[in-house]
């Protein structure tokens, strides 16, 4: 490998890294149940025909919402 190369090389690499590590941060996460939803003991709702179960955002019991 000459000179010119490997100067190339160790110029251009970190860039790579650098643009890898920030497009992982900047990926958006979706929000789940807030942290604590894991100690909330939820009865599931028993919903009748037309109807499924949603958790709403920012909640942790599930509810019956219409199809």
């Amino acid at each position: 490998m000459s000179r010119k190369t490997a100067k190339w090389l160790v110029l251009v690499s970190p860039m790579f890294a650098l643009v890898a590590f920030v497009s992982a941060i900047a990926t958006p996460v979706e929000a789940g149940p807030p942290f604590n939803c894991r100690f909330v003991l939820c009865a599931y709702p028993d919903c009748g025909d037309g109807y499924h179960t949603e958790i709403p955002p920012g909640q942790c019991c599930p509810v019956c919402v219409p199809d």
